[in-house]
Order: structure tokens, then sequence, then C-alpha cells
């Protein structure tokens, strides 16, 4: 006890930011690292307004646990959210169902290359210089080949609802967040 080989603990270390590095490269490019199956969970967010700029939207998939979804994946290289209620059903042992639930009040929520993998999602929206109809391989090197997206210069939202089977960020800020874990229907998303 109270000893570390040091070289063994640095070459375990640098694996591991390597291969945290090589994620963060896919998730840039335009999703979730293909090779990541994700946990089957479907989180609820709720947005009261969303502004960004760079938008870009094309159909991809994510690779769940219980096997491919098809997603619509939402890239935003600059996003400020306001109001934002985001949750997601979890059991815990001796417990049963419950809610994990993430409130931030006000536009206090900031997130640069926002790539949300969604299983749908509705609200308003304007979007700012448009063009619709674009190769989606241009937008994605992940998306279908031959299909279509829409990218924007900017994009306004509100009173968004989003299911997501994924969510990833470059960087995320979230001023001022509770988290808590809730009633599997209670909560306030």
């Amino acid at each position: 006890m109270g000893h570390i080989r040091r070289i063994r603990f640095a070459s375990i270390l640098g694996a591991g930011l390597l291969a945290m590095g090589g994620m963060g490269v896919a998730m840039a490019q335009g999703g979730i690292s293909a090779n990541m199956a994700l946990s089957n969970t479907i989180f609820t967010q709720q947005v009261g307004s969303l502004d960004g700029k760079g938008m870009k939207l094309f159909v991809d998939k994510d690779h769940m646990k219980s096997g491919d979804l098809g997603v619509t994946r939402l890239r935003i290289d600059d996003a400020t959210i306001t109001d934002l209620c985001m949750s997601a059903p979890i059991k815990i042992p001796g417990l049963g169902d419950k809610k994990f639930q993430m409130l931030v009040a006000g536009p206090s929520t900031n997130a640069q290359n926002l790539v949300i993998g969604a299983k749908d999602l509705s609200g308003s929206m304007t979007l700012y210089q448009p063009r619709i109809g674009v190769d989606a391989q241009g937008l994605s090197e992940q998306a279908v080949p031959g299909s279509a997206g829409i990218m924007a210069q900017g994009l306004d939202a509100s009173n968004q609802t989003i299911h997501a089977s994924s969510i990833a960020a470059d960087k995320l800020t979230a001023a001022g967040g509770k988290i808590s874990v809730e009633e599997g229907n209670g909560g306030e998303c």
C-alpha cells in the first residue's frame, strides 16, 4: 500500500486519455463513436429557448444496447439554452423506478459543438440562411451516402421537447443547475 508504479500508472493514464481523445474527435466529426454502445436510455429535454450559431441536421443512427436506432443528428457549433429541464428514467436497486432530473433556469446553459441524437423533437424554430437538401455527407462522414441534410448560419428555437438517445459537446456549462432524483412520475419534466 502507498506504493505507485509511476511508469505503469503513466502508461494506463496515457492510454485512457488517448481513447478519450479519439472519442472526442469522433463526436466532433459528427456524432458518438460508432463503437460505443449506448445504454438504451432516452433523455427528455424541455427547452424554453435555444439560440444557436452554425446548425447542421441530418439522419443517422445511434448504436443502442438493444440494436440500432434511427435518429436526427443535430449539431450546433455554439448554443445558448434557456430554461433547460432534462430527465431520464432510472432503476435503483431496492428503491424501484425513479427519475434523474437536471434543472437549469434562465439562459445559463452554454455548449460548444453540441451534438444531439434525437429520436424525435418538436417545437417552434426559425433558421437563418438555411440551405435545405445539401449532401449530408458534406455535413458528416457518418451520414448516409446520398441522403439530404439541412444547414443554417443560425437557429432560434422555442418550446422544444427533445427525446434524445445521445448528447455530446466539446464544452457544456450549466450555471446554477440543480440535479435530483425524483419519483418515477414526479419532477418537473
